[in-house]
């Protein structure tokens, strides 16, 4: 029988799928920051951001693979599956390798976030480089750009996230 941490665990990090997913389907509804580059916020990403700093590096892949899988299933966008897996998994590994920096305070979770969307618009272009051709290397410099203020507003979301859930944590914890 699983322990009861186990199965809380597990159970946060289903919820923290199902509200990426939610987010993702949300924000797929609204046109791009910029209507002549496909960049959006990428605020689903403060689930993923949110496991990383607060449960484990596993359980934010976890959390980060789930979406890519499922969310083309749900929304029968399928064809956008290995732009959102490159993406995601090039900003999830930037932002695991970047944690011992906000581990010692050096990094904020917004600054975890700005490497995590620029790094997810570098996946995309280079699956966009593969299917398309260098025409994609074109949008690079505007996507990287507006990672800035997309990765800070993600950060900004998943601090304030923490913040607004941490006495609520302790008290959950003692509960159990």
């Amino acid at each position: 029988m699983p322990s009861r941490s186990k199965v809380r665990r597990l159970t946060l990090v289903a919820l923290l799928c199902a509200m990426a997913l939610a987010t993702q389907y949300f924000e797929a509804l609204l046109p791009p920051i910029v209507p002549a580059i496909p960049v959006r916020l990428g605020l689903a990403n403060l689930f993923t951001l949110y496991a990383l700093l607060r449960l484990s590096r596993l359980d934010a892949l976890a959390v980060s693979l789930l979406r890519c899988l499922l969310f083309p299933l749900l929304s029968g966008a399928v064809s956008g599956f290995f732009y959102a897996a490159a993406g995601s998994l090039s900003a999830f590994c930037a932002m695991a390798l970047l944690l011992p920096l906000y581990a010692c305070g050096t990094l904020s979770p917004i600054g975890l976030s700005v490497a995590g969307a620029f790094f997810f618009n570098l996946g995309q272009t280079l699956v966009g480089l593969l299917v398309t051709g260098p025409a994609m290397l074109a949008y690079f410099p505007y996507m990287g750009l507006l990672s800035i203020p997309a990765g800070a507003a993600t950060g900004l979301a998943c601090l304030l996230l923490i913040r607004r859930l941490a006495g609520r944590e302790s008290s959950a914890s003692s509960r159990s």
